[in-house]
C-alpha cells in the first residue's frame, strides 16, 4: 500500500506507508474536437520536445519522457506517478510495484476496441468512480476518439498545460467540465452480471495475505497457490486509484474465490486535506457528503465484480498528520462512509496507519461515533500478528483486524515474482469458500438475460423450499432503489420465466408464500421494508439485486433503405457508460453488404446509420417481395455484441423534406424525422420511453390542419425504443398518395398522461 517512511516518536517507532499512486478522478468525456496545434502550442515545439505517434495520433512530449510500447513489453506497469507515455492495452502480465506515490503528468493511449473489454467482460483498464456524486474529484481526463479508434487517458499534478500542448487540446479542464448530464436510465450505470461462481460470502479469515498495486493474472495467482498466502487485497477504484487493473473482472473474482482465495476489497478514495502523498483531498466543508458518495461508488464497483451485500469494503486512508482540520475531516468522511455502507447492507472497513488514522478512530470509541466493523492497520514491524501496541487489546477484538506488517518487497512463488505488501489477517474478507450448511438456498435466485430484440428474460427459482405461491418482480435504478413492477405472477418455487418489454439497470424478485415463516436471512435480499405484497400475500424471501448485463438491442423487424442505400437501425445502448461506440456489419448470406466504423450512440438509444455497398443495393433491388433478409452484427467498443435478423425494405422519395424539429418531455422522445407507412395505410413512429415505468402512449398525426391518424393508448416499455403504430384515415391515405415526391409533411403528438412529445415529421409510403 505504501512506501516505507520510518518515523520515530517519543513513545516508540512505527513505520508509515506514505501511500500509493493516487490518481485523480478520470471523467469519461466524448471528444468531438481534437484540434491541431495552435500558434501558441507550436511555439513550444522546440528541441526540448519529441514526436510520438500511435496509429494516426501525433503527440509532442518532453524528450525526457520514456515511451512504453505495451505490446512489445507486456510486463510494463501502467502507472501515473512518473512522466511517461504508454501506448497500447495494459497487459495482464504487467509487473507493478506494491506502492506508487502521487499523480504527475502522464499519458496512456489505448485502442478503443480493447478499452473496457478485457477478459470478455467488462472492466476498464483504469477503474473509474461511477457515482455522479464522486465526479470532479481529481486531476485527470479520459478522451474518446471514435474516428481514430482510440481512448486517451491524461493525468497531471501541476502542469495541465503541458499535457494539453502534448495532445493539442485547448482545454482539458473544459473538456472534463463539459460532461453531459447523466440520462435517467444511467443515473446508476448498468453493470455486468454478478459472477455466478462466487463461493460463499463474507467470512473471517485467519492467516497470511498480501496486496499488490494491480491484481495479478489468473496464471500468476495459480502459481502463487504454492505460497503461504491465502488472502489478497484488490483495489476496486476511487478518486486516488494507483495502477491499471486489466485483470480485475467478475470472472477473475469468481475464479479466485472458487480457488480458495480470500479477497480484501479496497477503495482508494479522497485523502486527508493535508496529506503526505500529494493526493486529491477531502473538502473539509463537504467531508460527510464526500464520504457517502465514496461509499455509493464503492458499492457499485464491488457489485460490478460480483461482490454483493454482506461483504466488507475497506477504505484506504493513507498516512496523514493528526490534529485540526485533518482529523476532523477524516473522521467526518469515514463516519459517512461507514454509515452509508451499512445502510446498503455492506460491512465497513478502514485501512490506515496505526499511529494516524487508527489513533483518531480509537479516540472516538464509546462516543456513539459510527466505528467501522473491521480495521486494517499499517505498522511495518515485521510481526505477522493481529496485535499491535497502538491498538488496545479490547478494541476490534472479535476477529475484526488486519495487519499490514511488511512493506513493498519482491517474493517469488511457483516461478512468478510479484512486488507485494505483507499482511496478517484475523478479520473479515469477501468471497470465502464457506458453504451453506443446509440444502435449502437462503433466498430466491434470479437470472437476468437481455435478448437481442430489446426484451429481457428473467428466470426466478428457490431451490429446496415449497413455500412459494407467487412471484413479485422488483426493478429500479440501483440495488437500494427497487420497487414492485407489475402484478404478482402465480408460480411455484420450481421457477418462473418472465419476458419483459422494459429495461432496468437492476432487478430482484420476491417469493410470496402462504404465511409460513420465511426461509433464510432477509438481510441478504434487495430492498428493505418490503414484507407484504400488494395483494396481501406475505413475502417469504427476496433475492439479491441482480445487475442487468451490459448489452445492445436492435428493435423492430425491418430497416428502411433509401435509393442511395442509406438506412438506419433502431438500436438501444445499455452499457456501463454514458454512450456506446458501435461498429456494425450487415450480411446477406455470405456477402458483407454494409460495414461501419464506430458510431456514437447515447445511452437512451437511437438510429445507427449505414450505407449499403453497390452489391448490397443490387441484392435489395432484386429481392423477392422487396424484402431482403439480412443478418446484423453490432458491437460496442466496450464489449457487448448483438446479433439480429431483419428485413431491409426499400423506399423512394424525391425533393426536399421538411426540417425535423421536436419538443420532447422527459418521458418520451420521437426518434428521427422520417416515419414510414406500409402501402400508404399503416405506419409507425419510432419512439423512446425513458421513464421508470412503461409509457401509455396515445398518438395523433395531423397534416394541413386535418387529423389523419389517432390511436388509443399503446404500451411502450420502460427505457424501451419501439414503434407506435397508427392507421391513416381515408383522407390521410389520399393526402399521402398525392404527396409530391412521396413526402407528406405532418405533425405528430404523442401523449403519456400529462406529458406530450411533439415533432415535425415526414410520412413516406413504401410497399
Amino acid at each position: 500500500m505504501g512506501a516505507v517512511v520510518r518515523v520515530f516518536t517519543g513513545t516508540g517507532g512505527v513505520s508509515r506507508p506514505a501511500g500509493r499512486l493516487l490518481v485523480g478522478l478520470i471523467a469519461i468525456v466524448p471528444f468531438a474536437l481534437f484540434s491541431g496545434w495552435t500558434a501558441n502550442a507550436l511555439a513550444h515545439a522546440t528541441s526540448g520536445l519529441k514526436a510520438v505517434r500511435y496509429r494516426d495520433l501525433r503527440m509532442l512530449v518532453p524528450r525526457s519522457w520514456p515511451v512504453y510500447e505495451l505490446a512489445a513489453d507486456p510486463t510494463a506497469c501502467v502507472r501515473f506517478d512518473r512522466h511517461a507515455v504508454y501506448l497500447g492495452q495494459p497487459s495482464a502480465q504487467q509487473r507493478c510495484p506494491a506502492h506508487a506515490v502521487g499523480p504527475t503528468e502522464a499519458i496512456l493511449v489505448q485502442p478503443l476496441a480493447a478499452h473496457d473489454a478485457r477478459a470478455g467482460a467488462d472492466r476498464p483498464a483504469l477503474r473509474l468512480p461511477t457515482n455522479p456524486g464522486a465526479l470532479g474529484q481529481g486531476s485527470a481526463a479520459r478522451v474518446a476518439m471514435p474516428a481514430r479508434g482510440l481512448v486517451v487517458t491524461a493525468t497531471w499534478r501541476e502542469d495541465r498545460g503541458l499535457v494539453e500542448r502534448a495532445l493539442g487540446i485547448r482545454e482539458l479542464r473544459a473538456a472534463t467540465a463539459s460532461l453531459a448530464p447523466v440520462p435517467r436510465y444511467r443515473q446508476h450505470a448498468v453493470r455486468a452480471r454478478a459472477a455466478s461462481g462466487m463461493a460463499g460470502g463474507a467470512a473471517v479469515y485467519t492467516g497470511l495475505g498480501f496486496d499488490a498495486c494491480s491484481a495479478p493474472s489468473a496464471a500468476h495467482m495459480a502459481a502463487w497457490a504454492s505460497s503461504p498466502y491465502r488472502a489478497i487485497g484488490i483495489y476496486l477504484g476511487g478518486a486516488n486509484l494507483a495502477c491499471a487493473q486489466p485483470n480485475l473482472t467478475p470472472g477473475w473474482v469468481a475464479q479466485e474465490a472458487a480457488a480458495g482465495w480470500h479477497l480484501i476489497p479496497t477503495y482508494v478514495g479522497l485523502q486527508a486535506p493535508r496529506n503526505e502523498c500529494g493526493c486529491a483531498g477531502i473538502n473539509p466543508g463537504r467531508a460527510s457528503a464526500e464520504g457517502a458518495a465514496a461509499a455509493d461508488d464503492a458499492i457499485e464497483q464491488a457489485q460490478s465484480l460480483g461482490i454483493g451485500a454482506g461483504n466488507p469494503i475497506y477504505f484506504d486512508m493513507e498516512n496523514y498528520a493528526r490534529g485540526g482540520t485533518n482529523t476532523s475531516s477524516v473522521l467526518a468522511f469515514l463516519a459517512a462512509w461507514t454509515s452509508q455502507l451499512r445502510a446498503d447492507g455492506f460491512r465497513s472497513g478502514v485501512y490506515s496507519n496505526a499511529d494516524s488514522g487508527m489513533l483518531d478512530l480509537i479516540g472516538r470509541l464509546g462516543t456513539g461515533y459510527p466505528e467501522p466493523d473491521d480495521i486494517w492497520f499499517a505498522d511495518w514491524n515485521g510481526k505477522a500478528t493481529a496485535s499491535d501496541p497502538y491498538i488496545p487489546a479490547g478494541d476490534w477484538s472479535a476477529g475484526q483486524r488486519l495487519h499490514q506488517y511488511d512493506g513493498a518487497h519482491n517474493e517469488t512463488h511457483g516461478g512468478v515474482t510479484i512486488n507485494i505488501d505483507g499482511d496478517y489477517l484475523d478479520g473479515l474478507t469477501a468471497g470465502s469458500s464457506t458453504s451453506i450448511a443446509t440444502d435449502v438456498a437462503p433466498y430466491p435466485q434470479l437470472q437476468v438475460t437481455p435478448l437481442a430484440n430489446g426484451r429481457v428474460s428473467l428466470r426466478a427459482n428457490w431451490n429446496g423450499t415449497s413455500n412459494v405461491n407467487a412471484w413479485q418482480l422488483l426493478a429500479g435504478s440501483s440495488p437500494q432503489n427497487l420497487s414492485p413492477f407489475g402484478s404478482a405472477i402465480k408460480g411455484t418455487a420450481a421457477g418462473i420465466t418472465i419476458l419483459l418489454h422494459s429495461e432496468f439497470p437492476y432487478f430482484a424478485v420476491q417469493a410470496l408464500g402462504s404465511g409460513q415463516q420465511a426461509v433464510g436471512n432477509g438481510e441478504q435480499g434487495a430492498g428493505s421494508g418490503q414484507q407484504a405484497a400488494a395483494n396481501g400475500e406475505p413475502v417469504v424471501g427476496t433475492s439479491p439485486a441482480v445487475a442487468t448485463p451490459a448489452h445492445l438491442a436492435i428493435y423492430g423487424p425491418a430497416a428502411y433503405v433509401s435509393p442511395g442505400g442509406v438506412g438506419g437501425l433502431p438500436t438501444g445502448c445499455f452499457a456501463a457508460s454514458f454512450w456506446c461506440a458501435i461498429s456494425t456489419e450487415i450480411t446477406a448470406g455470405r456477402a458483407v453488404i454494409a460495414r461501419t466504423g464506430p458510431e456514437l450512440l447515447s445511452a437512451d438509444g437511437g438510429l445507427l446509420m449505414f450505407r449499403l455497398s453497390r452489391a448490397g443495393r443490387a441484392l435489395l433491388a432484386r429481392a423477392a417481395g422487396r424484402r431482403l433478409l439480412v443478418h446484423v452484427m453490432a458491437r460496442d467498443a466496450g464489449g457487448p455484441t448483438v446479433n439480429s435478423t431483419l428485413s431491409l425494405i426499400p423506399f423512394a422519395t424525391t425533393g426536399p423534406s421538411q426540417a425535423h424539429s421536436s419538443s420532447d418531455p422527459p418521458a418520451l422522445r420521437i426518434v428521427g424525422g422520417t416515419q414510414f407507412v406500409s402501402n400508404g395505410v399503416v405506419g409507425g413512429i419510432l419512439t423512446a420511453c425513458s421513464d421508470d415505468a412503461p409509457c401509455l402512449v396515445r398518438t395523433k398525426v395531423t397534416s394541413a390542419g386535418a387529423t389523419i391518424a389517432s390511436t388509443g393508448a399503446e404500451t411502450l416499455g420502460a427505457n424501451e425504443l419501439g414503434y407506435m403504430i397508427f392507421r391513416l384515415t381515408a383522407r390521410g391515405r389520399t393526402m399521402l398518395a398525392r404527396a409530391r415526391g412521396n413526402r407528406l409533411p405532418a405533425r405528430a403528438a404523442l401523449s403519456d398522461q400529462s406529458d406530450t412529445a411533439t415533432a415535425n415529421i415526414t410520412l413516406v409510403s413504401f410497399r
